[in-house]
């Protein structure tokens, strides 16, 4: 695994108009972490967020960041960045022409700032902040942010990415959280985190005069992680990362015991008190909500004794999200284990022996179809009931093994024959139970 390193993406606009009709950001000392006394930090003073959030990350953090990239505007105010400059350095005639120049180009309405420019402002800026990247872009660019965002980023290293969502248009810090989720899945993102330089909200901390407030958004990187946890299971099944991110912990071992087809019945009952209990009483709704869905579900597994019943359930639960190899295997060999029941001194669904017995249960059921015997059967009492059975067997095997079907090609090839096939088998399975649970086999 390679080394983990922190990018900065910063957005810099024009400012606002001042008392002299020049345009630009006012300067203020930002306090970090504004409501703690031992971690609270203030930044020299600044007319550009970005350059306090680069101060905090290096000095009170002492993580240096390996990128530092700045978008913005040909009419930005990129002459802002000129603080990052050391104080004896700002002096020379070669600084100072190139920022006159720069600065002209920002207000004069009549140009713009060239990219030629801002090469060279990048360069000089290069000199002293090595991990520098400015950038003009068009504002209604969309998918620009998402193209620099995976440039700037590579994929042999792990990275943490910090958002500055303090200036520009308001409508870039939206683009920017949905560019981050898809960088997020492209690259090797450990961490998001967005800053805002709270400017003008100083009325709501107590904090020194000439100060401004840094609010943490955290909850970005909290919702964005339960958005990504949801879609998993909601795709997949997989639940300990979702219960985790609600408040329930420690369950892989749970989830591990239904995939190898155990009976974690006690386990499923305590994690559906604990839903019912967030549910009921966490002070956010959407964590109720999330809650509330996965309650039913948990309900459901509780509820089904039978571990066939929970592998049918799971079956068309993989069917529904196109996981269609799995969901055959589940239901070929949920159907086993109904002959398990019906015909199984011993239900011991692990077994070779009595798993190979329930098959020939089931090719013997089978033949008194073909022979026109169908009171001799517990389970299959129509043709084609015996029919999609013996298509199950042979697509399961061929899918499983990749061995050649022996039956129509087409259940391998053609996803509408695969779906009229697999709901023809859920109809049967359905059946088989209702005639077991009649035949006075099943225990409730």
């Amino acid at each position: 695994m390679g080394k983990e390193n922190l990018a900065i993406f910063s957005i810099i606009g024009r400012g606002r108009q001042r008392k002299d009709k020049t345009r630009g950001y006012e300067q203020t000392k930002y306090v970090f972490n504004p409501d703690s006394k031992e971690n609270s930090y203030e930044t020299k003073e600044t007319a550009f967020f970005g350059i306090a959030l680069y101060e905090y990350l290096s000095k009170k953090l002492n993580n240096v960041p390996e990128k530092f990239v700045i978008l913005g505007t040909n009419k930005s105010a990129w002459s802002e960045l000129l603080s990052l400059i050391p104080e004896e350095k700002q002096g020379e005639l070669s600084t100072i022409t190139l920022y006159d120049k720069l600065y002209n180009q920002e207000n004069d309405e009549n140009s713009s700032v060239s990219k030629e420019t801002l090469e060279e402002w990048e360069r000089l800026l290069r000199e002293f902040i090595p991990s520098i990247r400015l950038y003009i872009i068009e504002p209604l660019d969309f998918y620009t942010y998402v193209d620099i965002i995976l440039k700037e980023i590579d994929d042999n290293s792990t990275y943490k990415l910090v958002f500055d969502c303090t200036h520009g248009y308001r409508y870039i810090p939206i683009v920017f959280s949905y560019a981050v989720i898809l960088a997020k899945k492209l690259r090797k993102v450990q961490q998001i985190r967005f800053f805002y330089g709270a400017f003008e909200m100083k009325e709501y901390y107590n904090i020194p005069e000439k100060t401004s407030p840094v609010v943490e958004i955290d909850a970005v990187n909290h919702l964005i992680e339960l958005i990504e946890a949801t879609s998993i299971y909601n795709v997949s099944g997989y639940f300990p990362n979702i219960l985790s991110l609600i408040g329930i912990p420690d369950t892989n071992e749970t989830y591990f015991k239904l995939e190898m087809n155990q009976n974690p019945r006690t386990e499923i009952t305590k994690i559906s008190n604990n839903l019912r209990t967030i549910s009921n009483t966490h002070k956010h709704f959407y964590i109720q909500e999330i809650s509330g869905k996965l309650l039913k579900d948990f309900q459901q597994l509780a509820n089904q004794e039978k571990v066939y019943m929970r592998l049918f359930k799971r079956a068309k639960f993989f069917f529904e999200h196109y996981d269609y190899l799995k969901a055959l295997t589940l239901l070929f060999e949920s159907t086993i284990m109904v002959f398990i029941d019906a015909y199984g001194t011993k239900k011991d669904y692990l077994s070779y022996e009595v798993r190979s017995h329930a098959r020939k249960k089931m090719h013997q059921e089978m033949d008194n179809i073909r022979k026109n015997k169908p009171e001799e059967n517990i389970l299959i009492k129509e043709e084609n009931e015996a029919e999609v059975l013996k298509i199950l067997e042979s697509v399961r095997n061929s899918a499983a093994h990749g061995s050649t079907p022996h039956v129509d090609q087409k259940y391998l090839s053609n996803e509408k024959e695969f779906k009229k096939l697999f709901t023809s088998l859920c109809t049967t399975f359905e059946k088989m139970v209702e005639r077991l649970k009649k035949a006075g086999q099943l225990q409730n």
